[in-house]
């Protein structure tokens, strides 16, 4: 995929977004956290009409992520929930630019693969760097950090998503933050693990990184790892069914926009 990339960026066919505004406010971070508190959902969705009528904080927080101030002087342990909160910031920016598409799938690409015109094709400057959602999700976060949780936390504009968390993810408090949007991922019937009589139906996020969760846990099972996160009776049949090598079945995931109801 990264020699595709390359090719897609020698012959012009990447799309670089940018925000409306020339630079961005000195507030930028704050008051696009105050923003994306009004406009998540307490079940995870986002109210795109009530970002839509108040941009600039967005459009502010999105030029300040482009300037070399936002990543100077940042330690490993500051990339972690920064390149969260670009990857939200950005997923829901490309939204809006594109008109708020019915599918995340629908965006257009010289590639004819499922989602590359809006997770791979299209770029953001991010300091003195052109990145695309995928570059930031797998290389900036999957691949560096190890940290199965992260797709608890990752916003891809779908309702299949797991829920998106109303606020911004920080330096001192990522890992706790993490940790409360797996278990509330795994506690959703609806985009996480339900059980089933006979057995269990998971996201297939779980199918698709399983790597991920059985590399970042030590070895453990997509059952067991789940398990971890759940409590009553849905730990008890996760543990159960993790003791058999987890046999599992996974939901059809949902690419419509993950607006507000």
């Amino acid at each position: 995929m990264g020699v595709v990339l390359a090719v897609l960026a020698l012959v012009g066919c990447r799309e670089t977004l940018v925000p409306s505004v020339p630079a961005p406010n000195r507030d930028a971070q704050r008051e696009w956290g105050k923003l994306l508190a009004r406009a998540v959902t307490e079940d995870g969705y986002v109210d795109y009409d009530l970002i839509e009528a108040d941009r600039e904080p967005l459009d502010s927080y999105v030029a300040w992520l482009g300037t070399d101030a936002a990543w100077q002087g940042k330690m490993t342990k500051d990339w972690h929930a920064q390149y969260l909160n670009a990857y939200n910031a950005l997923t829901i920016f490309q939204v809006l630019v594109r008109g708020r598409p019915a599918s995340v799938l629908d965006v257009p690409s010289v590639v004819p693969k499922a989602g590359f015109g809006f997770f791979w094709s299209t770029d953001f400057r991010l300091g003195d760097e052109l990145l695309s959602l995928a570059e930031i999700e797998h290389e900036r976060i999957r691949l560096k950090e190890l940290d199965y949780r992260d797709h608890a936390a990752l916003n891809c504009a779908s309702r299949s998503c797991p829920p998106m968390l109303g606020e911004l993810y920080k330096t001192l408090t990522v890992r706790q933050q993490l940790e409360e949007q797996m278990d509330r991922w795994v506690a959703d019937d609806e985009r996480g693990v339900r059980i089933v009589d006979g057995g269990v139906v998971m996201s297939p996020i779980f199918d698709w990184y399983q790597r991920d969760f059985e590399f970042d846990s030590g070895g453990r099972n997509v059952c067991e790892v789940a398990s971890q996160h759940a409590v009553g009776a849905k730990q008890r049949e996760l543990e159960r069914l993790g003791a058999m090598d987890c046999p599992h079945s996974t939901f059809e995931y949902d690419w419509s926009l993950n607006d507000a109801p």
